[in-house]
């Protein structure tokens, strides 16, 4: 017997010191006393044992048998249905009180079945990570599935390929336990011959417009023909067929470093034909320019750049300028720049992907951003709840209630059967014109009204015009919107026109979204009469292929915009674009001189601003800093700043260009305004006092910083934070941890494989210390030629020489043979001692409290068995007991009969004598025929004559 908690064993002193308080003083009822005094210390013994953890130990002839099945990338579809039907052949032979579990495992192990008798089992659930062989995992979770009390087996079917983990030390592990490990071979199977790239080479750095080589090594298991593909920043910059010769293939592409910043570069080789593994054919590579700090210029239209990227270029910058569509969606590419520049951008000709992406780069990158007003830009360029809205220090919406004209807008929107109809996203036309007006709708003050019209083949008012003080209200009525059957935009458009031209708002806009396939007759004339008659607006809206003419001239008569809408994703944007625009008050355009309300490097040596014809109403965000206000009575932000994660944006609410900005385009100090807001957003500090690099530890990357000052000393106690973004434009925060002296370190999983981009950034002192660098994850070993050629067996021998195993190939019923120690588990009893002692109390008491006689017991049988008790000889005491209450009551009769047969004398002789007659007795109940009556009668007697 063991103990789990031995301590506890201290309460059996408790026992001697029950009987010793508990020993019966006298003869008087010994026997039932002592075996109650004993009854009591057993109760109190095995309560301690059960409190000390009482565990019995046992053995059984048991064997539990878990598969560890290998489907990594390594193993080919042949090897892997070889694998299945070894294990199910194992299974068929499963002994009936023996146990089978099964691990499937790559980079990952997961467990496809728990130990149990059951044999059948026909394919794999579970779907680990392939792209690596950790058979160190796998082993180590075998190990935790085994119950206590059996034999123990793993038994690996894999190639033996390991590319992570340590499986000699897991093998250790299982050796110390007592568990066998035991192996199926299942070698490589020969296909395609592969090619690889194994390398590529460029300078950590260089400077601006110098020339380097990008050094490529290629390696074929046979000679083929391929091309070999250069990409920089996700652009191709240089494509070539080679004839690839059996083994290593180097090549060397001369290329010129470009502006400054970081530079991605990827290379890509396609082998006709094709090959094994299409993982193992690209890998990329980094490099850093040193130069001028490098800007992106992205201008509405070619006059937006006119003055700003001369003006830039003169204060020593690299620009280069392009159209907004041309902005990188990858943030490899976006890394090379350290300021991005919106001169009059709207959010339409951004796509969603492109603004993320923008946003990620200042708040996770620590780049720059510069937004510049215009017509088109802010509230009216649609940055309304957009990520291009949460980078700026400015909100789109004015808050200031009294300034705005009451609004009543009204949504004609198709909701015919082609409305149905999914765009490249996959998300209906009909499910984003909801999303569009739930948006405007966000976007217009509470006393502002609105009203949904859904047509088909006629129109329907989904939400009656209404104030728009309840948005969630209506916003619910808009969801309910579904598709009908055809289109009729009249009918739409007449019910909306019955009811909009008597409604009291100041403005009124009716916004229609249709893809066009419709009867156009009537809908021009009725657009130009509203807005003649009744000054209501009309927009139109058009998505499809080759919408109808008509549309165009239909909103053109109407007083509003037309939308020809190719990416149906910004129905979203243009609906609060125009939304902004019905109420004419987001864009000021009069004459006025801005106003210094904060000092700021941005305005360094620059004591007044000329005047400035124009610009977009907006509002500052709470922890942003305006620098420049716009006239009274409003004093709009005109230039704010802040800073937003581990970049800085700038937001410039009037342009830069002849429109509104005539008297800056020719002012003296317009490059060094310019130079000083584009500058201050770069953040790039002291990267030289910092040496990055990424060791990978098995699946697990760790981040190595090592910082030192100018001295070459080490700098310690600094606050350093990484920010990490993966090939997938995932962003991660991840403190840096000091862990030696001028030493920092961070843990990151890196799931994809590709560039990732490393930011780090802290403070020395007065110091800032920030860095941009890049990492590439190239493909695992399990892809890698070479490591293809090992001999995986090897491994397994080794591991099964460690744990007493052994080969079973082609032996699937060996798996359950009982040729191994069996196991003792310690088996808890604790719950049985306490049942027992719960069970043994109420014989105690009965044992102290009750008196039980033989002929209770026979009572007891008769009722329970029908019997008549058995007469019972008396015992000599009981015997001698009953002899002399029968001599007394014959006693007593005769005593009786004596003094009925005597005469009494009368009252008259009793009054004679002196004495008063005494009354006549009354015999008591009972008192004759027993000792007792008796004995009262002769005392009664005694008194009468003493009497």
């Amino acid at each position: 017997m063991t103990f789990t908690t031995p301590l506890a064993l201290l309460l059996l002193v408790a026992a001697p010191l029950v009987v010793a308080l508990g020993w019966p003083p006298g003869r008087f009822r010994r026997r039932r006393d002592l075996a109650s005094l004993a009854l009591r210390a057993l109760i109190v013994t095995l309560l301690a044992l059960a409190l000390a953890g009482a565990q019995l130990t046992r053995s059984a002839d048991r064997l539990a048998a878990i598969f560890l099945v290998d489907v990594s990338d390594s193993i080919a579809p042949p090897q892997r249905e070889a694998m299945l039907q070894y294990v199910r052949d194992a299974l068929a032979s499963l002994p009936p009180d023996d146990l089978a579990g099964i691990v499937v495992f790559g980079g990952s192990a997961l467990v496809e079945r728990a130990p149990s008798g059951l044999r059948d089992w026909n394919r794999i659930e579970s779907t680990p990570n392939t792209g690596n062989t950790d058979l160190a995992e796998a082993i180590r979770l075998g190990l935790a599935l085994f119950p206590q009390d059996v034999a123990r087996r793993l038994v690996v079917l894999s190639d033996g390929r390991q590319t992570v983990g340590d499986a000699q030390a897991a093998a250790a592990l299982a050796a110390a336990t007592g568990v066998e490990i035991s192996y199926v071979p299942f070698a490589a199977q020969e296909s395609a011959p592969d090619v690889q790239v194994t390398e590529v080479r460029v300078p950590s750095a260089v400077n601006a417009g110098q020339a380097f080589d990008l050094g490529i090594t290629l390696q074929a298991e046979a000679a083929v023909p391929a091309t070999i593909t250069v990409l920089q920043a996700g652009a191709i910059i240089h494509r070539e067929t080679v004839e690839l010769r059996q083994g290593i293939n180097r090549y060397a592409l001369p290329l010129a470093g470009g502006g400054a910043g970081f530079q991605d570069f990827q290379v890509q080789v396609d082998p006709a034909g094709g090959d094994r593994f299409y993982q193992n054919n690209r890998l990329s590579a980094f490099s850093r320019v040193i130069g001028p700090p490098r800007v992106l210029l992205l201008a509405n239209t070619p006059e937006e750049a006119r003055y700003l990227g001369p003006a830039l270029e003169q204060a020593g910058l690299t620009v280069d300028v392009a159209a907004p569509e041309q902005l990188p969606i990858g943030l490899a590419a976006l890394a090379q720049y350290q300021a991005v520049v919106l001169a009059d951008v709207p959010a339409a000709r951004l796509s969603p992907a492109r603004m993320v992406a923008l946003q990620t780069f200042v708040r996770d990158l620590g780049g720059g951003l510069v937004v510049i007003g215009g017509p088109n830009a802010y509230g009216p360029g649609g940055y309304f709840r957009t990520p291009l809205e949460a980078t700026l220090p400015l909100e789109m919406q004015i808050r200031d209630q009294q300034r705005l004209p009451q609004l009543t807008i009204a949504y004609v929107i198709d909701r015919s059967g082609s409305m149905g109809m999914a765009g490249p996203s996959g998300v209906p036309n009909l499910e984003l014109a909801k999303e569009a007006i739930i948006r405007s709708i966000d976007f217009l003050q509470p006393t502002d009204r609105a009203g949904v019209v859904g047509f088909d083949t006629q129109g329907y008012w989904i939400a009656d015009l209404q104030p728009v003080s309840d948005r969630f209200a209506l916003q619910r009525l808009v969801a309910t919107l579904r598709t009908g059957g055809g289109t009729d935009i009249l009918a739409g458009m007449n019910l909306v026109a019955q009811t909009i031209v008597t409604d009291p708002s100041q403005r009124k806009h009716i916004i229609l979204l249709t893809d066009g396939g419709a009867d156009p007759t009537g809908l021009v004339e009725l657009a130009g009469q509203l807005k003649q008659d009744s000054d209501v607006t009309t927009s139109v809206i058009a998505i499809g292929q080759g919408p109808a003419v008509f549309l165009e001239r239909m909103a053109r008569a109407g007083g509003g915009n037309y939308h020809a809408v190719e990416i149906v994703e910004q129905i979203p944007t243009i609906f609060t674009v125009e939304t902004v625009l019905a109420t004419r008050s987001y864009i000021l355009e009069e004459a006025f001189v801005p106003t210094l309300s904060a000092s700021s490097p941005i305005m360094q040596g620059i004591a007044a601003a000329p005047p400035l014809l124009g610009y977009v109403a907006t509002s500052p965000k709470q922890t942003a800093q305006v620098i420049l206000r716009g006239p009274a009575p409003f004093n709009d932000p005109l230039l704010a700043a802040w800073q937003y994660g581990l970049g800085r944006a700038v937001a410039f609410t009037s342009d830069a260009t002849a429109r509104w900005a005539a008297n800056w385009v020719t002012w003296g100090d317009f490059v060094r305004f310019w130079d000083q807001a584009v500058r201050w957003t770069i953040t790039e500090g002291a990267s030289e006092n910092l040496e990055t690099r990424v060791m990978m530890d098995g699946e697990q990357a760790r981040l190595i910083v090592d910082a030192r000052d100018a001295d070459g000393a080490y700098l310690n106690g600094l606050n350093l934070e990484l920010s990490l973004v993966d090939p997938q434009a995932r962003a991660a925060r991840l403190p840096l941890r000091q862990v030696a002296p001028g030493r920092y370190e961070a843990i990151f999983s890196p799931d994809d494989e590709g560039a990732y981009l490393l930011r780090i950034q802290g403070q020395a002192g007065d110091l800032a210390i920030s860095q941009t660098t890049g990492w590439v994850r190239g493909y695992s070993a399990e892809y890698d030629l070479e490591a293809g050629r090992a001999d995986g067996e090897r491994l397994l021998r080794e591991l099964a020489a460690l744990t007493g195993g052994r080969s079973l190939a082609d032996e699937p019923a060996a798996v359950f043979a009982h040729n191994l120690t069996a196991r003792a588990a310690p088996t808890p009893i604790a719950s049985w001692l306490l049942l027992a002692a719960l069970l043994l109390l109420p014989l105690d008491v009965a044992l102290r409290r009750l008196l039980i006689t033989r002929g209770d017991l026979e009572r007891l049988r008769a009722a329970l068995f029908g019997r008549q008790p058995a007469a019972v000889p008396p015992s000599e005491r009981l015997s001698a007991l009953r002899e002399a209450k029968a001599r007394g009551r014959q006693r007593a009769e005769e005593r009786a009969a004596d003094a009925t047969s005597s005469p009494r004398p009368g009252r008259q002789e009793a009054a004679a004598a002196g004495k008063r007659p005494a009354a006549p007795s009354r015999p008591a109940s009972g008192e004759s025929g027993n000792l007792a009556g008796e004995l009262l009668k002769k005392r009664r007697q005694r008194n009468t004559q003493d009497g």
